[in-house]
């Protein structure tokens, strides 16, 4: 197995993630790995959660799915985003919502790889600022030793070093192996950084490479499935700005 593809934050956009399969197909991947929230705030979690079941993706629990999955959680979201939990609950089956539910908070593929949602001590804590990135990269360094911690949840693909960021619009980037890099492959299916094309990863074990993908997708057909799904407008006008 050398080359791993890294999916997140799928978000029940059955258009991205069709795409996005489409150009996994292309690239020679091994295997695949999702990094949680696979529904959520789109109109299409059947389709998508279907697509991860039958292909057997390993995937980690993210909060949305946990939500959506038990309705008695208290997690901190706003009136979109419980709209649209509401919403893919009732269009997933009691075995959909129990698979959800079963989904581990984290996944060691290999002593110098681990897949988690948010931190890597806590599914629902975003690793957005120096401090917190640092903090989880020197913690990771100590316990694990060097490697990979791949995370979602921010929707910004980003590579820290433990040290700074590296720049992710190069497109490819080498990782040193003596230290503990943290890394996001962005948003499959609502991605935030201010470009509405679905972004995720594939990393290259021979060579010790992470590459960087986006993907054009029919981003209005997603947008008009949440307006017909009588979902927030807001959910499916951020996907045209990937904001």
């Amino acid at each position: 197995m050398t080359r791993l593809a890294v999916i997140s934050d799928i978000h029940s956009n059955l258009q991205a993630l069709t795409a996005v399969w489409a150009r996994i197909g292309e690239l020679g991947i091994d295997s695949i790995f999702c990094l949680g929230d696979v529904v959520g705030y789109g109109a299409r979690p059947a389709e998508c959660l279907a697509m991860i079941r039958d292909n057997k993706v390993r995937t980690v629990q993210g909060n949305h799915d946990a939500l959506i999955a038990d309705g008695s959680l208290h997690l901190d979201f706003n009136v979109y985003s419980l709209a649209a939990v509401e919403h893919n609950r009732k269009l997933l089956t009691e075995d959909d919502l129990t698979w959800l539910g079963n989904l581990p908070t984290s996944y060691r593929h290999s002593q110098d790889a681990l897949f988690v949602h948010g931190s890597p001590d806590d599914r629902d804590r975003y690793l957005i600022y120096l401090d917190d990135l640092q903090e989880a990269s020197a913690s990771l360094l100590e316990s694990d030793g060097p490697g990979v911690c791949f995370f979602g949840h921010t929707h910004h693909p980003v590579v820290f070093d433990g040290h700074g960021f590296l720049p992710v619009r190069q497109k490819k980037i080498f990782l040193e192996d003596s230290l503990r890099v943290l890394v996001n492959p962005g948003s499959v299916g609502q991605p935030r950084d201010n470009d509405p094309r679905a972004s995720f990863l594939y990393w290259d074990q021979e060579d010790g490479s992470l590459n960087f993908e986006r993907v054009e997708y029919d981003n209005l057909a997603a947008r008009h499935d949440i307006l017909a799904a009588g979902l927030p407008r807001i959910l499916g006008d951020r996907l045209l700005e990937g904001r």
